[in-house]
């Protein structure tokens, strides 16, 4: 059925599958790999128009989207939104976070949840296709998370706050694994193109680096939270697993 679907409708459908919490671990990888493998492709070969055609790219705007990530102190969203932002730049966007863990009862509207803002700035054709993409990686990165901590009887042992930390460091580093994967497919589908396109590709960044540094203050914070090294390795190896190796993409 995905075969007679339009390029962007089939990165949807296999998105969706990606994030299905009644799906096999494997069923989710093997469609979140064939989502980003789709989007690499589309994006690069659209590039590749723009080159040699009216450079439709120069006349693209500039646009921030936001994605909510809901979950207060003592969740993880604040983890997987850090780990987003390392996608978000494997993608040649430039992405922010808003902290709104703590709802203000006096200034937020009646009914807010607590969350965490993921702001990101790129072209608006990069956006369209990008922010679906880490939507997903959103939910999956919890529900990786949860499989990964249900999987040791011996992680019921752990004391509660290191238990807590770990959890966050696997998150995060889900994101950078899965940052990793997907900067590996970009390259390699700009290298199956003309030498023009990594030309664009750079010059499309360098765009949107000061777009945000004219248009956008972004406040400089130093992360004084803890962190555990606990859930790295298994976090950023599942980030990696749905790219088939993992020495593949870290080569990339």
């Amino acid at each position: 059925m995905a075969e007679k679907m339009g390029i962007e409708a089939r990165i949807a459908h296999f998105l969706r599958v990606s994030e299905d919490s009644s799906a096999t671990q494997a069923e989710r990888d093997t469609a979140g790999r064939e989502a980003e493998r789709l989007l690499a492709k589309h994006a690069i070969d659209r590039l590749t128009l723009d080159t040699d055609g009216a450079q439709r790219a120069e006349h693209e705007p500039i646009e921030r989207r936001t994605i909510a990530v809901n979950g207060g102190r003592g969740t993880i969203a604040l983890d997987v939104v850090l780990g987003l932002m390392s996608v978000a730049g494997s993608l040649g966007l430039v992405a922010h976070y808003r902290d709104r863990r703590v709802v203000d009862r006096y200034w937020d509207a009646p009914g807010t949840k607590a969350h965490v803002e993921l702001v990101v700035t790129g072209f608006h054709s990069d956006l369209m296709l990008a922010v679906p993409l880490l939507e997903s990686l959103a939910v999956q990165a919890a529900l990786a998370m949860r499989a990964w901590w249900r999987s040791d009887p011996r992680h019921r042992l752990i004391q509660r706050w290191d238990a807590h930390l770990a959890r966050c460091e696997f998150a995060r580093e889900f994101g950078r694994g899965a940052a990793a994967r997907l900067a590996a497919g970009r390259q390699e589908a700009i290298a199956t193109t003309g030498p023009g396109t990594a030309l664009v590709v750079a010059a499309r960044e360098e765009q949107v680096e000061t777009w945000v540094r004219d248009h956008v203050r972004v406040r400089s914070a130093t992360d004084r939270r803890s962190f555990s090294g606990y859930g790295r390795a298994p976090g950023y190896a599942a980030g990696l697993r749905s790219s088939g190796t993992a020495q593949r993409a870290v080569g990339g």
